[in-house]
């Protein structure tokens, strides 16, 4: 296990036993040093468990007890480490917050690939009144014995995160047999509870702050108060409820400051607005001026759009426009960006040139810095967010995403989760000059360009995205321009039992004329697109709701993968009913493999200890994915699209290719330079 869970068991014992009983469970485990095993590193499960019962020995209390005792103190350890309000995130009751835990366990397989998470079921919530409800849990995992553990740890998150008691009793031998884990290495170890929660018949104000400081009162530190990082955490937290993989070197969280924006920033904002519109003028000049009332845009040629969108191309890094849940200093910064609906210059200040010119035998071209995705997401709040997504905000959730995301980027492209921070995001927000109007008349014109100049599109989902006018065009637009693998959808925050049918039937019954915008003059505008790219409205939706269904399917099996049928069975039924029946019969296919590779994966890292079980999980659905999927989202956008406005797409690409410097030409630089 992770030395951080001999650190929070030193800190139970202290507290619940005394100095001296700690003492005696160093001198009968033979640690001299005590320092030796409160490193932050792995450590042989033997050890801990063998500390474990010495604990209980010396404490003179049963075994089971002492378990429930430290099940308890971990929460509080949790909620004075920061995690509180991530875990609050996970629902507004015990019965959404277990039947979440997968959106917990993922955000921490992100930093231990190698973990392998038990398994939570939940069945049906009945309310007996108006003030208790009870459910059947299914718990099963690869670990024996942490039954009692487990027990300490939901009575004390019912109290802290519901204010709420909660009784548990085991299931009988008939009910368990109704709804055992089908036989795995994941399912090794199981638990049938029936879970009876009763609550406060007096309205509490628990949730009035959103940090719980009890852990720290009840002498559990604080993260203010340990040396620890936050990926030591959920290192702890997977050794303490899974396996995992000895890492091939210690774990460290590297911490990289955010860049402040200068005091001065209206003035370097003006200055670089004003060489913006001189470089686009001296683009344009040979253009003669439009008496239509259309917009100069059009009347560029491929060459020089992409000219003009090459200046005026931004990005941001993920460390300015995200943070993880437990950095709330961060966290709150962040969210003060996704929440506040004025769009001032300020935010543009935090965004940097993302193409330079550079000379290239002889010729003016624009070198990008670096790999970017196209961020796309609804800004406003979605209705009955509140009611149906508990404590966490719309802002919190869409800041934590993105870094989420951004540690995926990071891993698959850089090698390191840690390095998240040198990921790069066009948002509109803060790449487009919103308090200039003629530059961001020019930037919403160049939508095209831009998601031709980007290497991906990171999606935010919530079930209103499929409500917005934008939205749903940069969806569109990016599957004309772009490999359908190079989207990416971020639903963890989002898609739970209660939000799921709201995306079934925004999918399910998507109108282009029911969209909204949050400026109508730019309804027109997007109309003038679609009837540009698309032979009808009618296969603009089809193209739409096809490729939402099959990009939902891949990221539901990608990250529900241990519950594939329950989690990929509406999306099968919605594909059927909307007459993709294809479609349908490929969801069923994903379904079938994918307990298999689960398994398989499970059964490799238990074995072995080396494996990574969401990465391997992962490119077995993205292998699928390429070859099952794609192409029938080719050949629908192929019947989608007109003929006129593939070729303007691929005039953008041949463009971009002109005006960009292709890696061939940054060899032959390289040449000249090492010859001079």
């Amino acid at each position: 296990m992770h030395g951080l869970i001999h650190v929070i068991f030193r800190g139970f014992v202290v507290d619940k036993f005394g100095e001296s009983a700690w003492k005696e469970i160093l001198k009968r485990a033979g640690v001299e040093d005590e320092s030796t095993i409160l490193e932050m590193k792995h450590y042989d499960d033997g050890l801990t468990m063998a500390a474990v019962k010495i604990g209980a020995e010396v404490a003179g209390a049963p075994l089971e007890a002492a378990l429930e005792l430290f099940g308890s103190y971990f929460v509080d350890y949790a909620a004075g480490a920061g995690f509180i309000r991530l875990l609050r995130s996970l629902g507004s009751n015990l019965h959404e917050f277990l039947g979440n835990l997968n959106i917990l366990h993922h955000n921490v397989e992100r930093d231990l690939p190698a973990a392998v998470f038990p398994i939570f079921e939940v069945g049906q919530i009945e309310w007996i009144n108006d003030y208790k409800y009870t459910f059947r849990m299914d718990y099963a995992s690869s670990r024996a014995g942490l039954g009692p553990l487990l027990k300490g740890a939901l009575h004390q998150a019912v109290g802290k995160l519901f204010n709420s008691t909660l009784e548990i009793k085991p299931l009988d031998a008939a009910a368990m047999k109704s709804a055992s884990f089908a036989p795995s290495a994941e399912a090794a170890n199981e638990l049938h509870w029936n879970l009876t929660v009763t609550l406060p018949q007096e309205k509490t104000e628990t949730d009035a702050t959103p940090v719980d400081t009890s852990a720290a009162q009840n002498g559990a530190p604080s993260a203010a108060q340990s040396s620890f990082s936050f990926f030591d955490f959920h290192a702890a937290l997977a050794s303490a409820w899974c396996c995992c993989a000895q890492s091939q070197k210690d774990e460290v969280m590297v911490t990289v400051n955010s860049q402040p924006v200068a005091e001065d920033w209206v003035d370097n904002v003006r200055a670089v607005l004003a060489e913006k519109r001189d470089k686009i003028d001296a683009i344009t000049s040979k253009h003669p001026t439009r008496i239509d009332g259309q917009h100069l845009y059009f009347s560029l040629d491929a060459v020089d759009r992409v000219r003009v969108g090459a200046t005026l191309f931004r990005a941001s890094s993920a460390d300015l426009v995200s943070s993880p849940w437990t950095d709330l200093v961060e966290l709150d910064k962040t969210e003060f960006f996704w929440g506040a609906y004025t769009k001032l210059d300020n935010f543009y200040a935090i965004s940097e040139d993302w193409l330079v010119e550079k000379t290239v035998n002889g010729q003016t071209k624009f070198q990008k810095r670096g790999k970017i995705r196209f961020l796309s997401q609804s800004w406003g709040i979605p209705k009955e967010w509140d009611d149906l997504m508990g404590a966490g905000s719309y802002a919190e959730a869409k800041a934590a995403e993105i870094c989420c995301i951004a540690k995926d980027i990071a891993a698959r492209e850089l090698g390191d989760t840690t390095r998240w921070k040198e990921v790069y995001f066009w948002v509109d927000k803060c790449c487009i000059p919103q308090g200039d109007q003629e530059l961001t008349g020019w930037c919403v014109n160049l939508l095209e360009e831009y998601i031709i100049f980007c290497d991906g599109l990171v999606v935010l989902v919530p079930w209103t995205y499929f409500t917005r006018l934008w939205c749903v065009y940069e969806w569109v637009c990016f599957l004309l321009c772009h490999d359908p693998m190079d989207i990416e959808i971020c639903a963890d925050p989002f898609v739970r039992e209660s939000t799921l049918p709201l995306f079934i039937e925004a999918i399910g019954n998507f109108k282009l004329d029911s969209c909204q915008c949050f400026r109508e003059a730019d309804r027109p505008i997007l109309y003038n697109k679609v009837e540009q790219y698309y032979k009808s409205i009618d296969a603009f939706e089809k193209f739409l709701k096809f490729t939402a269904i099959a990009l939902f399917v891949r990221c539901t099996a990608q990250r529900r993968s241990a519950k594939a049928v329950s989690a990929l069975e509406p999306w099968r039924f919605l594909a059927e009913k909307q007459g993709f029946r294809t479609l349908a019969d490929r969801i069923m296919e994903v379904m079938d493999l994918l307990p298999q590779w689960r398994d398989g994966a499970v059964k490799s890292a238990t074995g072995g200890g080396t494996n990574d079980v969401q990465t391997a999980v992962l490119h077995q659905v993205e292998e699928w994915f390429r070859a099952r999927m794609v192409p029938m989202i080719v050949q629908m956008r192929k019947e989608a699209a007109t003929e006129s406005g593939l070729q303007y797409i691929e005039d953008l690409r041949t463009a971009a290719k002109e005006v960009l410097v292709q890696e061939d030409e940054l060899d032959d630089e390289r040449v000249k330079e090492a010859q001079l």
